[in-house]
């Protein structure tokens, strides 16, 4: 019988070896910043779609934070230093890029990876507790 958490861990699993994989590939230069979806996100948000990478670092650490707290990661017997350990896995995978050669890593993309991280726990730990409280 498989536990109740083996597929939100897996998922987590799936999720973390995705990001890697697209942080630490190359990709070429001429290609454009972002996807659609994130370059319509960032235009609606901030008024220009130049900051499409910046939405789509948020939106993957994001994503990797609520599937943590969903996944019940603890480092350290805490939860929260799970969500701490993908913000310094997002700083350090960014600085990784600048060793290929082909892309250069940056400070902005580095906070938007810990600013997901964080946003996507704390989100996905309100839910819970708004779940909680409507059932009461």
């Amino acid at each position: 019988m498989k536990s109740p958490l083996f597929w939100p861990r897996a998922i987590f699993a799936v999720l973390l070896a995705v990001v890697t994989f697209l942080t630490v590939t190359p990709n070429p230069v001429e290609t454009e910043t972002g996807y659609a979806i994130t370059r319509w996100i960032s235009s609606m948000l901030l008024g220009e779609a130049e900051n499409a990478d910046k939405v789509g670092h948020f939106l993957a650490y994001a994503t990797l934070g609520a599937a943590a707290f969903w996944a019940r990661l603890a480092l350290f017997s805490k939860r929260w230093a799970a969500a701490l350990a993908l913000v310094f896995y997002g700083a350090a995978l960014e600085g990784v890029q600048g060793l290929g050669g082909v892309r250069t890593p940056e400070l902005a993309d580095a906070l938007a990876n810990a600013l997901g991280a964080f946003s996507g726990f704390l989100a996905a730990s309100l839910a819970l507790r708004l779940k909680v409280a409507q059932q009461r």
